[in-house]
C-alpha cells in the first residue's frame, strides 16, 4: 500500500510498561502495554486518532481518546478532541483552532518514516543516510533495522533514538520505534497496516457508551 494512494495511511501504535531494543533492532517486551492507538492519516491531510491506556495488570484505566486534526485551510487547522473517562461514565469535547502560518519554522522529523516509499529508502541507505542494524521479524516479515539520526532542530535530538524497520526483500517501511532516554515506559512503537476499511475504521471510532454525562473536562 503507498500512503500516497487514495486509501492513505493506518497506523497501529503502541507502548510497553517493560520493554528494550536490543543492539540489532529487535524488539524485546515482557508484561502487558501501558497503551495503543490507531492512527488514520486520509489523502487529503486529515489525521483521525483513538487511544487507549492501560493499567499494569493489563486492565484498561477507562481513559480513552478520540482526536480528528483537521486538513490545513488557508493557514488554520482545526483539531477536535474527545476524552472518555468509563471509570466515571463522562466524556468532554473540545475543538480548537490554530494558526500554522510558522509550519516552514517548526521542529523537523526524522528524513525517513511509515509514509517513506521502497524508493527512499534504497536513497538513504545508497547515500550513506542511514545505518543498518540488524535484521529481524517484524509480524512474520524478515526486516532489516534502520537507524534514522534524529534532526537537531528538535527538542533533545540528542536523547531519541529512532529506528526504521522495513521489508528485507521490498524495503516498504513497515515499523517504526522510538525510544528516549529515561523514558520508564520503554520505547513507542508504530506498525504500517494496510488501509483495509476494517482498519480505518478502528481510527475513526468516535463512539461514546450509551448514558454517559458530558462534562467540561473529563480525565
Amino acid at each position: 500500500m503507498n500512503p500516497r494512494s487514495q486509501s492513505g495511511l493506518v497506523l497501529h501504535t503502541y507502548s510497553y510498561f517493560s520493554a528494550r531494543e536490543s543492539s540489532d533492532g529487535t524488539l524485546v517486551h515482557s508484561g502487558p502495554m501501558s497503551g495503543e492507538g490507531y492512527h488514520y492519516i486520509a489523502p487529503d491531510g486529515t489525521a483521525y486518532q483513538r487511544n487507549s491506556t492501560y493499567n499494569k495488570d493489563g486492565s484498561s484505566t477507562g481513559i480513552v481518546g478520540y482526536g480528528v486534526t483537521g486538513a490545513v485551510v488557508n493557514d488554520k487547522q482545526v483539531v477536535a478532541l474527545t476524552i472518555i473517562n468509563c471509570a466515571d461514565r463522562t466524556y468532554s469535547q473540545t475543538k480548537t483552532e490554530y494558526s500554522v502560518t510558522g509550519a516552514s519554522n517548526a521542529a523537523e522529523s526524522p528524513t525517513l518514516g511509515l509514509a517513506s516509499s521502497p524508493s527512499e529508502v534504497r536513497q538513504a541507505l545508497q547515500i550513506g543516510d542511514v545505518i543498518e542494524k540488524g535484521t529481524t521479524t517484524v509480524n512474520g516479515t524478515s526486516a532489516i533495522a534502520l537507524s534514522i539520526t534524529v534532526p537537531r532542530r528538535m527538542p533533545d535530538a540528542e536523547n531519541v533514538h529512532f529506528t526504521l524497520h522495513v521489508d528485507a526483500r521490498t524495503y516498504e517501511p513497515l515499523r517504526t520505534v522510538t525510544v528516549v532516554d529515561g523514558n520508564p515506559k520503554g520505547p513507542y512503537i508504530a506498525d504500517r497496516m494496510p488501509a483495509t476499511p476494517d482498519n480505518i475504521a478502528k481510527a475513526k471510532d468516535d463512539s461514546i457508551p450509551a448514558n454517559y454525562t458530558k462534562v467540561d473536562r473529563a480525565s
